[in-house]
């Protein structure tokens, strides 16, 4: 054990002190929980994914504020785990918050979990809806024998009333401070009704679905969906739309050989004593303290988590420092980090001072943001999940001028990771490095019929003519476009310097807006960042 975890032990000695409350335990003064803290506690069960296990359970806990909830997307490829850590980290929070859920429809979705509401905001009483049997029997007691053709007129009378009493009521879905956790990706159509939810744009989304009537046919309901709720997708697909990895953090499990040989001891442990392996968690003092901490926290009631002015100014200066070209997408990964520096710092809420419904960061939260953050940032800002980047960057040394083909990156990825790769999974992973401007695909000089690919940072493939470096073609355009201008301006100038496909030429001009070095102004052209 390391001094510092040594040191994390005794506080928890120091502040467990006997009480029937918790397990027989109570912590009436809990201590300050660090970034590492957090780590070394959910190491009982999730092995290694230090930074993943870290920034899922702090997204987990803004749970219980106003509007501070963060979407996480864990994707990675089938077995590596990635719903296994938001399950196991689930553990430690009120299981009547937690929803986890596979495949699901809008419909199916919005059945299961809406409440069916007047148009005053009351629940609707299903038990008041009439039926024949029920009309029957007040009938009989009230007259004794009665007719089915008067049963059912009173039934059709009853019912006319019913559909009344039913005009301008609606579904509400109520996920305010719920934490989902998706299995599988859900159906496309529940995600696009979603959206507007997971961006934050509007507290309760008013949507409209179909369903069959009792004698066929369909009709309209409105569903009302509240939030604000903490979102976590689980996918082994990479290819998810640009609308919705905005709308995410994105996180991969580790796939190393280290992390695999503790997570198989871990899983023998496991499954070889169910039992006894359950009990050791349960009577680990630390497990129950950070159960214990979650439970107050959400007892705490903080809508806020207010960051000073001094620290803007502190975080609004490191992120331009270390950004020094923005793009448009920079807006969406800046709430992030200020979301883990609030995150942390509602885990030491007790520690922080309080106002009314709020707390304020201190210093030690802004440094812990920002070590969680960028951490995860390089691949995020290129709109890519860590496992696709970190294969690139086990890739990047093998692409020499002369690029490579996709039966060559099946024999790296094999090299590096020591195990297949199938020619639909590598063409997908190939086309995701491709559109984010990684990397540059043409086609091979010697055959057309296959595809080459080539880093971008270095410089485009040549076509028909002489070469022409980025650089040179970069310089030119900016001699030549000194007037903000049109995408296509540009494009075609691009073609005609560089002797290139428009698709290529595109594609160069893609390269330098996710490098920051061209930016649209207020009126939708394009200018050079000076």
């Amino acid at each position: 054990m390391g001094e510092a975890d040594k040191k994390f032990e005794d506080n928890v000695q120091r502040y467990e002190i006997f009480s029937p409350r918790v397990g027989g335990k109570n912590f009436l003064s809990d201590p300050k929980l660090s970034v590492d803290d957090v780590i070394n506690i959910l190491g009982s069960t999730v092995k290694h994914d230090d930074q993943n296990k870290a920034i899922t359970f702090l997204a987990m806990l803004l749970n219980y504020t106003e509007e501070d909830q963060i979407n996480i997307g864990f994707l990675a490829e089938s077995s590596s785990g990635k719903s296994y850590i938001p399950l196991e980290l689930a553990q430690y929070f009120p299981q009547e918050d937690i929803l986890p859920l596979g495949y699901a429809t809008p419909r199916c979705f919005f059945h299961d979990y809406g409440v069916l509401m007047h148009r005053e905001g009351i629940p609707v009483n299903l038990d008041l809806k009439p039926d024949k049997a029920s009309i029957k029997e007040d009938l009989e007691v009230e007259k004794g024998d009665v007719s089915r053709e008067e049963v059912e007129r009173v039934y059709k009378r009853e019912m006319r009333k019913w559909r009344e009493l039913l005009k301008g009521s609606y579904y509400l879905v109520d996920l305010h401070q719920k934490i989902l956790i998706f299995l599988d990706m859900p159906h496309d159509e529940l995600l696009q009704r979603l959206r507007s939810l997971l961006s934050h744009d509007q507290k309760e989304i008013a949507s409209l679905i179909t369903d069959k009537k009792d004698k066929g046919g369909l009709r309209t309901k409105k569903v009302v969906i509240r939030g604000y709720p903490t979102v976590i997708f689980c996918s082994a697909k990479f290819s998810m739309a640009d609308q919705e990895k905005t709308r995410l953090l994105l996180l991969s499990p580790e796939i190393s050989q280290e992390k695999l040989r503790e997570s198989i001891a871990l899983k023998i442990e496991r499954e070889a004593d169910r039992e006894a392996f359950q009990k050791r968690l349960m009577e680990d003092p630390r497990r129950r303290m950070l159960i214990e901490r979650v439970k107050r926290i959400k007892e705490a009631r903080i809508k806020q988590i207010i960051i000073p002015e001094e620290y803007r100014s502190l975080i609004y200066q490191q992120f331009l420092e270390d950004h020094k070209f923005l793009v448009p997408r920079h807006q969406r990964d800046i709430s992030r980090l200020l979301a883990l520096i609030k995150a942390h710092a509602l885990l030491n809420f007790m520690h922080r001072k309080r106002v009314n419904d709020s707390i304020i960061v201190e210093r030690e939260d802004v440094e812990a943001g920002f070590r969680l953050y960028y951490a995860i940032s390089e691949a995020n800002e290129l709109g890519l999940s860590p496992e696709i980047y970190t294969i690139y960057q086990k890739i990047k040394p093998y692409i020499t001028t002369q690029g490579i083909t996709r039966n060559d990156f099946q024999s790296i990825y094999q090299k590096e990771f020591h195990k297949q790769l199938g020619s639909k999974r590598s063409l997908e992973i190939l086309s995701i490095l491709t559109s984010c401007g990684l990397l540059i695909e043409d086609l091979d000089p010697e055959d057309k019929r296959k595809k080459r690919y080539y880093l971008a940072e270095k410089f485009l493939p040549p076509t028909e003519g002489e070469y022409i470096s980025i650089p040179d073609v970069y310089k030119t355009l900016r001699e030549k476009l000194t007037k903000p201008f049109y995408t296509h301006e540009a494009v075609k100038l691009i073609k005609e310097v560089r002797q290139c496909t428009s698709e290529e030429a595109e594609k160069l001009f893609q390269i330098w807006q996710n490098e920051g070095k061209v930016f649209l102004n207020a009126y939708g052209l394009w200018e050079w960042t000076h």
